[in-house]
């Protein structure tokens, strides 16, 4: 498995304990890959965060496990999550965008949720998510460095790209030059220097 980076750490006798609330509480027993994941890690991410296959690219976040952040907190994705998405699955980490990494109750398969389409609890959605992987081994071992935009991606975002200005902006930057003994600029001046 490509290396996991602890996030939140706890004593793995707090995590067993709260591993089995969880799994009373929800009436599910976790998969053995995914609690062996949150003993040797609790919450953590890969070095290597980016899924690119086929016409499927997101980057992962971190792994859902046992913390009072409820943004990485297992049982509080679950409670949001759960009936928003296919009985089989539940969310077992944080993908960019707003989007999950879920789970097989059973087979241990990952698939990947994505907000806009795959929603259930949207009017009229019934769509199952992508399937990413079998097992969290092969997802983790799948993962890339997240790509860096090309010269030509970046050329491109400078020249559509604006400073915006505002009052404010234009008063810090005019102490700014006064401070080096320079006149102040009007606000039009200062667009034009910003943004050509």
């Amino acid at each position: 498995m490509t290396k996991l980076v602890t996030l939140a750490e706890l004593d793995k006798d707090v995590l067993t304990e709260k591993i089995n609330d969880f799994e009373l509480k929800y009436d599910l027993e976790l998969p053995i890959s995914f609690k062996q994941l949150i003993l040797d890690y609790n919450v953590c991410k890969p070095v290597k965060t980016f899924y690119k296959k086929n016409d499927l690219e997101f980057n992962l976040n971190y792994f859902f496990e046992i913390s009072e952040d409820e943004y990485q907190s297992l049982s509080a994705n679950y409670e949001t999550y759960v009936n928003r998405m296919p009985d089989e699955i539940f969310p077992v980490g944080s993908v960019a965008g707003g989007d999950l990494l879920c789970m097989n109750k059973t087979s241990e398969e990952l698939y990947y949720w994505f907000h806009e389409t795959d929603d259930w609890g949207l009017d009229g959605v019934d769509k199952w998510p992508s399937k990413v992987a079998e097992s969290i081994e092969e997802f983790t071992n799948q993962l890339i460095l997240p790509e860096l935009p090309s010269q030509q991606e970046i050329e491109i975002a400078k020249k559509s790209s604006r400073v915006k200005i505002t009052p404010i902006s234009v008063k810090i930057k005019n102490e700014q030059r006064e401070k080096q003994g320079l006149p102040p600029l009007s606000f039009e001046e200062w667009e034009v220097l910003l943004n050509g």
